[in-house]
């Protein structure tokens, strides 16, 4: 169906392989950005540090990036239902992993695609939209929470936490207080491309807001801290096996910094910003410099890209059907 739809109007289509092609971009200029730190790093430390991991530690890592993957889809496939939107299981979960071969979009914006492959089986744009804004408030909330477990390590970063948590606490009271919404939508001129965005805005709040229901919050934030929790104790596996002294609450803690720094860059998949964080906390913390860089970088590698590469193959696959 998502086929016929391009096949209406080839625009979607076109927009669609252009933004493929700028995924590929980022990930030629990710590379690059690796080589270099690789080689600014102790060659023969990386060296060794990669002869630590066998097959089965690869696996683990993978594996708790994909509990991640997993329970992030479960929530969304619940909320699709609790909105009305009815998509079988394995299609619903080929749709939402096309979405991660965007994920290197600024704000991880390109995930909204998802809500165009709904369109081609009879789901209106809101629903989609609607889990995706709720995933975000609930995963960065996560986040921080988790993040939390390194500032009694470094307490100057307590700050910029603090700003978030304000932040998240703003969009949490927008998304579930009507009159907050709609006073604030209410200003926009009421014809025209503004008066569009108000109304479509406020149906996704409408959707949003069941979504925030006291219940479905606490599921959803639960799960959440489930799924990143999974790849933030792959982290401090990951360091213990390439002989970095860490507490589990320390290591997890600075995979959430890295995570939260990536998103306030609003680079691309937070490139830079994520590994520029993960690595200078590392090395605050007494890691060697060349191992701070390979962890950062296979961290990077089994979350953020092993996402893209599945996310291009249900791109693709999708496309086929």
């Amino acid at each position: 169906m998502a086929r016929d739809l391009a096949a209406q109007d080839p625009a979607p289509d076109l927009r669609l392989q252009r933004r493929l092609r700028q995924v590929a971009l980022v990930a030629a200029l990710a590379v690059l950005a690796y080589l270099g730190l690789a080689v600014l790093g102790d060659g023969d430390l990386m060296r060794d540090g990669l002869q630590r991991l066998g097959p089965g530690q690869w696996l683990t890592l993978l594996g708790l990036s994909l509990i991640n993957y997993g329970l992030r889809f479960l929530r969304w496939h619940a909320y699709l239902r609790a909105l009305g939107a009815r998509v079988t299981l394995g299609r619903d979960l080929l749709i939402y992993v096309a979405g991660f071969a965007f994920t290197v979009t600024p704000g991880k914006a390109g995930e909204a695609v998802r809500s165009f492959y709904l369109r081609g089986v009879g789901v209106p744009w809101s629903p989609g939209l609607a889990a995706l804004a709720v995933e975000r408030v609930l995963d960065l909330t996560v986040i921080l929470m988790l993040a939390a477990l390194a500032l009694r390590v470094f307490a100057d970063q307590a700050l910029p936490a603090l700003l978030l948590v304000g932040l998240v606490a703003g969009l949490l009271v927008g998304v579930t207080r009507p009159r907050v919404a709609r006073a604030l939508l209410g200003r926009l001129p009421p014809g025209g491309r503004w008066g569009r965005l108000a109304r479509g805005t406020t149906a996704i709040l409408d959707d949003a807001r069941l979504l925030l229901a006291p219940r479905r919050l606490l599921v959803g934030l639960g799960m959440g801290l489930l799924a990143w929790g999974a790849e933030a104790w792959g982290f401090y596996l990951l360091l213990q096996w390439l002989g970095v002294a860490a507490p589990p609450g320390h290591a997890m803690g600075i995979y959430a910094v890295g995570m939260l720094s990536g998103a306030l860059s609003f680079l691309p998949g937070g490139l830079g910003g994520a590994e520029a964080a993960m690595i200078a906390l590392l090395v605050a913390g007494g890691a060697v410099f060349g191992t701070a860089v390979l962890a950062t970088v296979i961290c990077r590698a089994v979350t953020l890209w092993f996402a893209v590469v599945l996310g291009i193959g249900a791109v693709l696959l999708m496309g086929r059907r």
